[in-house]
């Protein structure tokens, strides 16, 4: 017979002192005799809770404070002697984005989505830094990847560049969200709140530190040049040369991006890989490993996000980007030749488009 605090899975009612801490606060384990629970809705709901923690952090603690409860009727729920309220269900729906509509389901094609939509009410600034939390979190992890198929350059990597990260701020506020406050604003890097610059900037420091793997076309440039060629025409920039100044930086973006490449490594020295598909990619598609768990991101209308961690999309998910790898061309670290010639052709493009400016 065994004796230890706080383990949920321990089901025996018999009192007496713990053999870890000597505390009152735990059951009886006889390990002859113990069975394994069958799995209630309540306990694999909140197990796919639980998966949602980064490793450090206590789930009954956790749980207290999301629910407003006390610590021993978390563990009480965690054990399943107490039931989640409806109420309690949807404050961790709404904070670990768990669907509850996948437990009672075992169709593969019921997919629930996490959805993260700009609104008057959910505001740019809190769509960055959600981004940035996602991804200092991910970091805290042992294991961790991201694998990317880009339509455009990853958003990620604008926000090292403060004239870039500045010019993409002001555009979504004016031109995709339609912010009031910014309706007859033309565009000027100071014009851009300090608090969403420094959004960007802590979304770029985790990204730099996550190991990831991209897959581009050789259209990932083409919506930042449509972007401001389509501000120069309506008169957007405050200043004459503000386009031709963008287009520089666009060089100098690829042009660091190349010599990561050419590495494999990112600024602080995390694994980069990088492929060249020549098949149009259609979408911005994001599959994320920590540890054991997968989430993928996929985004439509440009800025809004769909998450999902069920098991079945994220794998197919996965297929599909691996596919899409073995169809591609690998242009870091090896195929110098391959590499330049592509950052070369993007860098071509956008002098011609400079030129026409």
């Amino acid at each position: 017979m065994v004796n230890f605090c706080e383990k949920p899975e321990i089901l025996l009612q018999t009192r007496g002192f713990c053999d870890y801490c000597k505390c009152r606060n735990f059951k009886v384990l006889s390990l002859q005799k113990m069975q394994p629970p069958e799995a209630s809705i309540q306990s694999i709901f909140l197990e796919k809770v639980r998966k949602r923690l980064t490793p450090n952090i206590s789930f009954a603690d956790e749980l207290a404070e999301v629910l407003n409860i006390s610590r021993d009727s978390a563990y009480r729920r965690i054990r399943g002697e107490t039931i989640l309220s409806l109420d309690e269900a949807k404050k961790l729906y709404d904070r670990y984005a768990v669907s509850i509509d996948s437990l009672f389901t075992v169709s593969s094609n019921m997919v629930p989505f996490y959805h993260r939509a700009l609104t008057p009410e959910y505001t740019l600034g809190q769509w960055l830094n959600s981004v940035a939390k996602n991804l200092e979190e991910a970091n805290h992890y042992e294991k961790k990847q991201m694998i990317i198929a880009a339509k455009d350059i990853p958003i990620f990597h604008y926000f090292r560049l403060p004239e870039l990260s500045a010019f993409k701020i002001f555009f979504w506020l004016k031109s995709i969200i339609k912010d009031p406050a910014f309706a007859n604003e033309l565009y000027r890097a100071e014009a851009v709140p300090v608090e969403l610059t420094q959004a960007g900037n802590r979304i770029w420091d985790s990204y730099a530190g996550m190991p990831s793997t991209e897959i581009w076309s050789d259209e990932a440039i083409n919506d930042t040049l449509k972007q401001i060629e389509f501000y120069g025409e309506c008169s957007f920039f405050a200043k004459p040369n503000q386009a031709a100044a963008l287009c520089d930086q666009l060089i100098k973006l690829n042009n660091e991006i190349r010599e990561e490449a050419a590495e494999g490594k990112k600024t602080d020295g995390s694994s980069f890989k990088l492929y060249v598909n020549e098949i149009f990619i259609a979408d911005n598609t994001v599959l994320a490993h920590m540890d054991q768990k997968r989430s993928v991101y996929v985004s439509y209308n440009l800025l809004n996000l769909l998450t999902t961690f069920q098991e079945s999309f994220c794998e197919k998910t996965e297929l599909y980007l691996n596919n899409m790898i073995k169809n591609s061309t690998l242009i870091s670290a090896t195929a110098e030749k391959e590499r330049n010639k592509f950052f070369n052709m993007m860098n071509e493009r956008i002098e011609v488009f400079k030129k026409k400016l």
